[in-house]
This record gives structure tokens, sequence and C-alpha cells, in this order.
């Protein structure tokens, strides 16, 4: 029975990958498992091998394959750094060759040490927590998928999207990280977008040119479904029970709504941000338990990444890094590992990302911005705050919701002095401290990318859903005890399970209610008008055509650089590049004068100002600027002898223009 019981053990993570590739193929076909074989090979591969060689009994199993991928983001984000640092061509041969001479040296000499023979099947978990741990990444990718459009295709609309995909169409194009934004904007000679995540896009996209990078970036989307997987790892590692585990988890996957908002909204960058942070607060914890530090090689590797893929991450990474490594030096006994850990992981992460802080340095955070754009930029911090999502009404709500997260901490701050309460109490501050400054607005440099309500809130349902976990077991135990002597065998065997049964239930339906009910109200994807519309432009203009767009924001015409590959007159880099608002203020209100009075002598000259070859008006559109997309009007265009109809569907329209 034991024999047969390894067996099981061994084959079922086999047979539930097997599942999940069979139905990937039927839902996406060829194109769903190119894309798994590419994650494969430039994520997953590299992954597999560096925690095999640095760390080989420290993962099981299930865990390395959980991590792996993730890893591989660190790699692929700091390998496209140095290839560009170094002048060295990103292209297919350059892919193939970074992956292969990596991993194949390191798993040979796992392979001789006996290291990959011995630890490659090994698992403590059970059948059961497999298959559970499977539903649970299934709903989480349902959950993804739930705002499907209906009149429109996968592909959003926000300001990440757009300008990470953009970026990784030019690492593809260009062979390098970029370091301005021309040809499609040679207005702007800086680019400090963080490109560790267009990286991985334009390294996947090399492989197989074949699918565009808008569809490859909305399919990798369900990528992130692994994040919960990660919430499993860390939560068993803290905890040593696979039931909080698995409760962390159904909570992380069934109950986080800002988690599944970014999603929705496109925020893959700081998803990806969100996945390496988790890396780097399980190496960090492990290395504080265990002492071994060639954990702290893969923290410093997962902060470093962080500064190239996602800046906001970045510093909550850092803040718990301090946070963390102080509470050991003042509560437990190794002071001397607890300073060598945070000093070896802060310095190892800055150092391998260096060539990165010194562009941001130079070029973002050193720059002064100009008046208007740093007032404007204090109305997106509010925009993006905590007190927006709640609405300026809802005061109650509102501190209400200040309250709760101060009982946490303070929760936390009893079980301080275990090195598990340490950890959550450190992971919770990392994130609400930064939260608050929403409040006391302190002008550190680039205090007002930090984006409180949607980035820094959705992520505290990570450490709230590990914290869940372990009141919910404590919860089911103390029922279960309580109802052990009970006459009633039904009461004693059958209710806590029902309990459990009715919370995961009814948790999952009010997940899905509000994401449901979100997508049908919100325009977040690009409708099918607009995307044939970017296509006609495509298969239609001249390489050199500029398209005056509606818009710099909330609209479809950002993708048109990516879709088309033309240069647009409003782009959506506003966040993104300091110093290019003041730009976006002037052609926005040029483009009023172009809706209002597009026949006039003045509109003419505008259009004449950027070399205007066509005007693109978007059929669906965000709630922020249904407004200013109702100033136009295309049969005032098609009044007009300086106007020809070049293309209309539905209420997509291209409008070429005639001198």
């Amino acid at each position: 029975m034991r024999f047969r019981s390894q067996q099981i053990q061994k084959f079922t993570p086999i047979a539930i990958g097997f599942s999940l590739l069979f139905v990937s193929f039927l839902v996406g076909g060829f194109s769903a498992l190119s894309l798994i074989a590419k994650v494969l090979f430039v994520l997953f591969l590299p992954g597999f091998s560096i925690l095999h060689v640095v760390v080989p009994d420290e993962f099981d199993f299930l865990e390395r394959l959980i991590l792996s991928p993730i890893i591989g983001i660190a790699y692929t984000s700091l390998m496209a750094l140095y290839l560009s640092t170094l002048n060295v061509p990103i292209n297919e041969f350059t892919i193939i060759c970074s992956v292969l001479l990596l991993s194949v040296p390191l798993l040979a000499y796992s392979w001789k040490r006996g290291k990959l023979r011995r630890t490659s099947f090994k698992s403590s978990i059970t059948p059961s927590t497999y298959f559970i741990l499977t539903l649970l990444i299934v709903a989480s990718i349902v959950l993804i998928s739930l705002p499907f459009p209906k009149n429109g295709i996968l592909i959003p609309m926000g300001d990440d999207p757009a300008t990470s995909t953009l970026a990784a169409t030019m690492i593809a194009q260009q062979g390098k990280i970029p370091q301005s934004w021309a040809p499609y904007f040679p207005e702007q000679s800086q680019f400090t977008y963080p490109p560790g995540y267009p990286s991985v896009i334009a390294f996947l996209y090399l492989l197989d040119p074949s699918m565009s990078t808008p569809i490859l970036v909305s399919l990798f989307s369900v990528f992130f479904a692994i994040i919960p997987g990660e919430i499993f790892v860390l939560t068993r590692r803290i905890s040593h029970d696979n039931r909080i585990a698995l409760c962390a988890t159904a909570f992380s996957a069934l109950v986080s709504v800002g988690f599944y908002q970014m999603t929705i909204y496109g925020r893959f960058p700081g998803l990806a941000g969100v996945a390496l942070t988790l890396c780097l607060l399980l190496f960090s914890y492990l290395y504080s338990i265990t002492g071994n530090r060639k954990l702290l090689l893969l923290a410093g590797v997962s902060l470093a990444s962080l500064f190239v893929t996602y800046t906001v991450s970045f510093i909550t990474a850092t803040l718990f890094i301090i946070l963390f490594f102080v509470f050991g030096l003042i509560l437990f006994q190794k002071k001397k590992e607890s300073v060598l850990g945070g000093l070896t992981v802060i310095v190892m992460g800055i150092a391998l990302s260096s060539p990165w802080v010194f562009n941001i340095l130079a070029s973002r955070l050193m720059i002064e911005v100009p008046v208007k754009e740093y007032q404007t930029l204090l109305v997106w911090f509010d925009v993006t705050s905590v007190r927006s999502e709640f609405g300026s009404a809802n005061l109650f709500m509102y501190y209400g919701y200040w309250l709760f997260l101060f009982g946490i901490v303070c929760l936390l701050f009893v079980f301080f002095r275990k090195r598990i309460g340490s950890f959550l109490l450190a992971w919770f501050l990392s994130i609400v401290l930064l939260m608050l400054n929403e409040i006391f607005k302190i002008p550190f440099p680039g205090w007002y990318y930090l984006q409180s309500g949607v980035f820094l809130n959705p992520t505290l349902s990570f450490p709230l859903s590990v914290l869940a976990g372990v009141v919910f077991v404590k919860l089911y135990d103390f029922l279960k005890n309580r109802l052990r002597y009970s006459s009633r065998k039904f009461m004693k065997t059958y209710l806590p399970i029902l309990i459990v049964a009715s919370l995961l239930l009814s948790t999952f339906y009010f997940e899905s209610k509000p994401i449901v009910a979100n997508a049908e109200i919100q325009t977040n994807r690009i409708s099918t008008a607009d995307y044939n519309a970017m296509i006609w432009i495509s298969n239609n203009t001249s390489q050199d055509a500029v398209i005056y767009n509606d818009h710099w924001v909330g609209t479809p015409s950002t993708w048109i650089p990516v879709i088309s590959q033309r240069r647009i007159v409003m782009p959506l880099l506003s966040v993104s590049e300091a110093g290019w608002s003041n730009t976006m203020f002037t052609r926005q209100d040029e483009s009023i004068i172009v809706a209002k009075h597009p026949n006039s002598t003045e509109a003419l000259a505008i259009l004449r100002k950027y070399d205007v070859s066509y005007i693109y008006l978007s059929n669906n559109v965000s709630a922020q600027v249904e407004k200013w997309r109702d100033n136009y009007d295309a049969h005032l265009f098609m009044q007009s002898a300086h106007y020809e109809l070049a293309f209309n569907e539905d209420n997509a329209w291209v409008i070429k223009v005639v001198y």
C-alpha cells in the first residue's frame, strides 16, 4: 500500500498537468499550446534549473513547479537588461542561447551530483491536496476570464497594457531596450518605462511572431492565476499546515476582488511585480529560519528584477526587507544573520539592476517636473486613492476601513515576538505605511506614483488571505472539538464540512458577482469595430502616416502604434514619462478646436503642424472620456471638402485629411 501511495503521489501532478494541457487545447487550440510551450521554455526552464542547483533540497516538486516560472521572469528581465547594456541584440538566437547556456549546465551539474534524480518528483503533498489546489487555480483562471466582452475582444484599454505592449513591440523590433520612444514618438527623448514585463512579452513573441503582441498579452494574463499557487507555497512554509495553506489559497483565489480588477484593467506589470514580491518574501522568511545564504541570492535577484518590472513593487518589497530583518534584529537570537540578510538583499538588488537604477535616477526622479504636470499628477494621485475607491461622500466606510486596518496591525502586534507574527506584520506594514501617504502626502521623490487605491490596496488582499486562512482553520478546529462529543453523527462529522463548503461556495459567488457586474458596466475592452479599424489602418495606409486620435487616455486609439504600427498625435505616455503631460495638455486643447470646427483655418493649421494623414474616432471609450468623445461629430468632417471617409464600422471612424 505504501508503494502504491508513493506511485500515486508521483504521477498525480503529471496526470493533472496533462489534463490542464488537454483543457487548454480544447479552449485555445494550438495557439494556447504554443504559448504554453514558449512559457515553459522561456520562464519555467531557467527558473527550474536555478532552483534545482541553488537550493536543491529546499522545495519539493509542487513548490518548484509553482516558483520556477516566477524565477524565470526575474531571469528574463535581468537578461534583457544586460543584453541591452552590452549591445548584444535580442533575437530568437540570443533568447534560445541565453536559456540553454544557463539551463543545460545547471541541470547537468545537478544530475551529476544526483540531486536531479533524487529530488525531481519528491513531494510531501497528498493527491487530495493536489486536486484541491488545482481546482482553486482553475477557479482563478475562470474569474480572470469572466469579463469576456460581448461586443469586443480581450485586449484591455488601460495605460499599462497599451504602453507595456508598445514597449515589448519596440524591444522586439530594435533588439534591445529602447533609449527613447522613437520612431513612434520622436518628441519624447527618454525611455523610463520599466522594461521587465515588456521583455518577457518580447521574448515570448520573438520565439513565434505568428501571434500578435496584443493577443499574446491578453492570453498571457491567465498566467497570473499562478499567484494563488504562490500563496499556497508561502503559507505552507510559514504555517507548516496544508489546511491553512489551502484555505489561504481559497481566499486569495475566490475573494480578492482587487486582484481580479487589476487583471480586468490590464495592470499586468503590477501583477508581475506581485508575483516577484511573493517570491522575495518566501526566500527572506526561509533564510531567517534556515540561515541558508543561497536563499539571499534568490531574494536579491528577485528584488533586482522588481526594480526593472514595477517600481512600486520594488518600494514595497524593500520596505518589507527593512522591517522584517529589523524585527529579527530586535527579537531573535541570530542578530548577525538579520543584519547580513537585510543588507545583502538590498545591496544585491540595487547592484544587479544598477544600469536601470542610474537611468531612473537621472531621467525621472531627479528631473524637475513642470508645475502644470505636477498638479496633474496630484489630481491623478487623488483619483487612484483609497478615498476615491470608496467615493468622496462615503466617509463612514472610508474611515471604518482605516480602523479595520489599524485593528489588523494591533492583532499582529500580539504575535509580534513569533517569527510568523513578525513576518505578517512586516508584510502588512510594508503596504499600509505607503498607503498612509495619501493622508500625510510626504513629498519624497516620486511619491505621487504610489497608487494606493488601484495597486497598494489590492495587494493587501494577499497578507489578509494568509491571516484569514489561519483564523478559518482555527475556527474549524474549535467547532469540531466542541461538536466532538455530540450524540448525533451529522453534527459531529458533517456539520463542520458543510460549514466549510458553504463558506467557500458563498465566497466564490460573491466574488464572481461584482466582477461580472463590473464587466457589464465598464468599457475596458477594445470593441470589434475599433480593432477592425486599426487593422484597416495597418493594411491601407503608408508606413509614415500620422494618425490624429481622439484622446490620450481611456480610448482604444492608444493601441494604434502596436496594432497598426503607425504614429499617433496623442499617445498614452503622460504617466510613464516625466515632462510629457504638458505636451499632452497642449494637444488636448488643440483637439477641441479640430473636433468642433474641423473646417476652420486654425484646425487645418493644427493638422498641418503634426503632418496628420488621418483622424481616428473611437467607437468604444471608457467612462472617464465619454463626454470628451461626444465633442466629436464625424458628420461635421464629412461636410467639408478637406476630409474624406476612409473607414466606418458602427461608431469607429477613420477620416482621411485632404489638404
